[in-house]
C-alpha cells in the first residue's frame, strides 16, 4: 500500500509540474511518444546502441530538440556515415552526483521515507558512460557486422554480432555473437530494479544467438545464450510487443510481455505497457521473479517482484519532465522503493543536459539504502 501511495505522489507531482526546472538512447518513452519500434531507431533491433538512418533523419520529430546549435548554411551535420558500407555512433555521459545520507542514530538506524537528507556524504564528477558503435554492411539490408565497445574504464566489448535478414517473410532476422538477451523494456537506467534485480542490464551481455520477426505492428524475438559460465545449462528468453498507432484519444499504445529461463531454479517474467495522453507519455513494467537458487536460500533476501513506472511530460514542446518510480519486493521485509524527478531538454540533436533528484528508501538499518541523490549530467550522442 505504501508503494502505491508513493507512486500516486510521483504521478501527481509530475502532472502538476511541481518539479525542478532520467537518457536519449534506448529510451522507451521516445518509442511510445513517436509510435515507433525499437528496430526503427536502433541498429540493434531489440533496442539500444547505434542509431539508424531513420533516427537521424527524424531526430527533430523524435527528440523535439531546441536546435540551439544550428548548422550553418551549406554545412551538413555528421550522421555517422563514413561510407555507404561503414557507419559509426557513440554516447558520452558525464555526471556529477551529490549523495545526501543521514548518520545512524543510537539504534543504528536512520529515519525512513525522507524526501531530503542534510549531510553530504559524497560529491563526484565522473564519466559514467563512453561508448562507441560500429556497423559494417557487408551486404546492405541483408548481412551486417555490428560492434558496441565500452571504453568508460578500459576497453570492454558489450556486443559483437553478425545479423542476417531479408531472406524470410515478416522481416525475420537472425543474429549470433555477443549480445544483450532480449527481455522487457530496454530502459537505459541500469539501476532500475526491473533491470538490476532481473540481471538484464547493459553490463551483462552473453554469447549466443537470437531470432526475431516484426510483422506489422508486432515484434517478437527469442534469444538463447550461455548463461552461467562453466555449467551445462543455457539461458533462454522471449520478448514480444505490439506498437499500435493512431488510437483515438491516446494516440499510441505499447503492450508487451517477456519470459526468461535463467536456470532450472531461476525463472523471470514480466508484462509492460505504455501510452500517451495529450503531451504526457506514461509506461510501466512489472517483473515476477521465481528464485530458488542456493545463493539466496540462506540469506532471506530473495527478490520476488520488481516494478517500474515512468511519466514523461513534453513541456513547451522541447523540455521533457520526468517522474520515475521503482519498487522491489524482497523477502524478510527488505523491500526497497525509489522515486526520481527531473528535467532533460534536448539542446540539439547531439546534446542533452539533465538534472535529476532521486529519493531512495529501504530498510532503516542500512543508511546507504536511504540516501537521496542529485544528478547533473551532460549527454553527447551520435
Amino acid at each position: 500500500m505504501r508503494a502505491l501511495q508513493q507512486l500516486i505522489v510521483v504521478l501527481v507531482a509530475v502532472l502538476l509540474g511541481l518539479v525542478l526546472p532520467g537518457r536519449a538512447s534506448a529510451e522507451p518513452y521516445l518509442m511510445v511518444r513517436a509510435g515507433a519500434k525499437c528496430s526503427d531507431c536502433h541498429t540493434n533491433l531489440t533496442g539500444g546502441g547505434k542509431r539508424t538512418a531513420f533516427a537521424h533523419i527524424h531526430s527533430k520529430d523524435i527528440l523535439h530538440d531546441l536546435d540551439l546549435l544550428p548548422i550553418p548554411p551549406g554545412v551538413r551535420a555528421f550522421d555517422g556515415t563514413i561510407t555507404s558500407f561503414l557507419s559509426i555512433g557513440g554516447d558520452l555521459r558525464v555526471r556529477n552526483t551529490t549523495v545526501f545520507q543521514d548518520n545512524p542514530g543510537p539504534n543504528g538506524k536512520v529515519p525512513a521515507n525522507q524526501a531530503f537528507r542534510s549531510p553530504v556524504k559524497s560529491n563526484d564528477l565522473k564519466v559514467v558512460e563512453a561508448l562507441g558503435y560500429g556497423q559494417v554492411d557487408l551486404w546492405p539490408d541483408i548481412l551486417m557486422f555490428y560492434i558496441d565497445e565500452d571504453v568508460t574504464s578500459g576497453a570492454n566489448t558489450r556486443e559483437a554480432f553478425s545479423l542476417i535478414r531479408g531472406f524470410l517473410p515478416w522481416d525475420t532476422y537472425i543474429k549470433a555473437g555477443r549480445l544483450f538477451p532480449t527481455y522487457g523494456l530496454r530502459v537505459q537506467d541500469d539501476q532500475a530494479y526491473i533491470r538490476s534485480r532481473t540481471g538484464f542490464t547493459f553490463q551483462n551481455p552473453d554469447e549466443g544467438g537470437e531470432i526475431g520477426f516484426a510483422p506489422g505492428p508486432f515484434f517478437v524475438a527469442s534469444s538463447i545464450t550461455n548463461g552461467v559460465a562453466g555449467d551445462t545449462d543455457v539461458e533462454a528468453t522471449i520478448n514480444g510487443y505490439g506498437m499500435f498507432e493512431d488510437i483515438p484519444v491516446v494516440r499510441n499504445i505499447l503492450a508487451g510481455a517477456s519470459f526468461a529461463r535463467l536456470s532450472n531454479k531461476l525463472n523471470e517474467g514480466c508484462v509492460y505497457a505504455g501510452s500517451n495522453l495529450w503531451h504526457i507519455t506514461y509506461l510501466g513494467e512489472v517483473d515476477f521473479i521465481n528464485d530458488r537458487t542456493l545463493a539466496t536460500a540462506g540469506k532471506n533476501s530473495r527478490n520476488q517482484l520488481a516494478a517500474y513506472a515512468e511519466v514523461d511530460w513534453l513541456f513547451f514542446d522541447w523540455l521533457n519532465i520526468r517522474g520515475q518510480f521503482d519498487y522491489v519486493q524482497v523477502s524478510n521485509d527488505r523491500n526497497q522503493v525509489r522515486y526520481s524527478i527531473g528535467a532533460e531538454p534536448f539542446i540539439s540533436r547531439f546534446l542533452q543536459p539533465r538534472i535529476v533528484y532521486r529519493i531512495n528508501n529501504g530498510p532503516t538499518n542500512d543508511p546507504a539504502l536511504n540516501a537521496t541523490e542529485l544528478w547533473v549530467e551532460l549527454h553527447m550522442f551520435l
